[in-house]
């Protein structure tokens, strides 16, 4: 909790025009009310999907569907509280894919690719949320967590099973054009089912230019608290400026340039010092968005490599999912993307060339593409698919998914 009373001084210092200029008036429901007259959700989202990888001689193949319901209070005295239940239910092919599960939610299968959506029930969030005043809220409690792009910190939404952590978060508002946010995480419960204590604490810092872009600031101590995982012990330090530029009614430049450094920390055992960066820069015409990009998770076998365990890794690096953890001479992956949306149908395709940061290795390329199309009563239908063709790093593998999702 290192990052704590520095977030509490920044708050405490900025705030002291902003508090007494802003509202304090509440329009806050009695108790009563705020309990049963609160909010529900609800959302349910059946896949399929089907691995092809070379190294089994059998395909890997999941249907699942995962049902979420959800309940959040109204607001009383600057209180209120979430509850959200999560099942995911195995419809078939249960022995046909290994489904990783931590401890007793595995399914004992080896002989078949990874398909990581293991069947279980559980209570996925819970917390209570409070808010002082409108520009310094918090939340307290089991909870899905989003920082930035979900590059360090994410809730891995493509999975079936969300990840969430046990946490405390502050975000501070009240200054024009500031932000502050702190999070501190005591447990990472993963995709897998698995619950990993830990201590870890993320404090940001951003400036918001105008119609410039933003330039923010960010410093992460990750702690795991069993041996294990101290492997993945260190503390990054980075800043990022992102932004996009109206060039015209139809035309629009899109950029963001990152760099961080990341270091070993406490009882890793191995000795870290790694960099990344990433490039971006879009240009969208119209209704469709073209982009370049590159991406660097330095890596070798003296200086350790660049990782970013609770991230939402589906994300970067592939959909295929070959990179989640950063190979011993590093990663670096250029990629292609377009993104297109016609009316109610969106399309999108992307192309990766991955080599290593230290070695002269090519890890091969991947090419992903998707097709979205959302029917009138909000009901989205999906069909993906990804072919990672592979050089020095791990094997040729193709995905097939097949998803729709509907919820209020």
């Amino acid at each position: 909790m290192r990052f704590v009373g520095l977030f509490v001084g920044l708050c405490l210092v900025l705030s002291t025009g902003a508090f007494a200029a802003e509202e304090t008036e509440k329009t806050d429901t009695n108790l009563l009310d705020a309990i049963t007259k609160g909010t529900f959700k609800l959302n349910l989202r059946y896949r399929y999907e089907k691995v092809d990888q070379d190294g089994f001689d059998k395909k890997g193949q999941a249907s699942t569907l995962r049902t979420m319901a959800g309940y959040k209070t109204g607001t009383w005295k600057g209180l209120e509280v979430y509850l959200e239940f999560e099942d995911i239910r195995d419809l078939g092919f249960s022995n046909d894919h290994n489904n990783k599960g931590a401890g007793s939610l595995w399914n004992g299968v080896t002989d078949r690719p990874v398909i990581a959506d293991p069947p279980l029930t559980e209570i996925n969030q819970a917390y209570l949320g409070w808010k002082p005043i409108d520009s310094l809220p918090f939340r307290f409690g089991l909870q899905e967590i989003i920082i930035d792009n979900h590059r360090f910190v994410g809730n891995v939404l493509w999975r079936q099973n969300h990840q969430t952590f046990e946490a405390a978060r502050g975000d501070f508002t009240g200054v024009k054009n500031l932000k502050i946010s702190y999070s501190y995480i005591g447990r990472q419960h993963t995709v897998t089912g698995a619950s990993l204590p830990m201590g870890t604490s993320h404090l940001g810092l951003s400036y918001a230019f105008g119609k410039i872009g933003t330039l923010k600031g960010y410093g992460m101590l990750l702690e795991y608290d069993d041996e294990p995982h101290w492997v993945k012990n260190s503390m990054t330090f980075g800043a990022f400026f992102d932004g996009n530029a109206k060039l015209s009614e139809k035309l629009k430049l899109g950029y963001r340039i990152e760099y961080a450094n990341q270091t070993d920390i406490n009882d890793n055992p191995n000795s870290i010092n790694a960099d990344y960066i990433r490039a971006d820069l879009g240009l969208t015409v119209s209704k469709v968005a073209f982009g370049i990009g590159y991406e660097l998770l330095g890596g070798s076998p003296g200086d350790g490599q660049f990782n970013t365990p609770l991230a939402t890794l589906h994300k970067f690096n592939g959909w295929a999912d070959k990179f989640l953890s950063t190979p011993a001479h590093g990663l670096q992956d250029l990629y292609l993307t377009i993104n297109a949306k016609l009316g109610s149908w969106v399309l999108v395709g992307m192309y990766h060339d991955f080599s290593a940061d230290s070695g002269g290795f090519d890890w091969g390329t991947e090419l992903d593409a998707a097709v979205i199309w959302t029917a009138p009563w909000k009901q989205k239908f999906s069909i993906k698919y990804s072919d990672y063709n592979a050089k020095d790093h791990a094997t040729d593998t193709k995905k097939l998914w097949l998803w729709t999702s509907w919820g209020f």
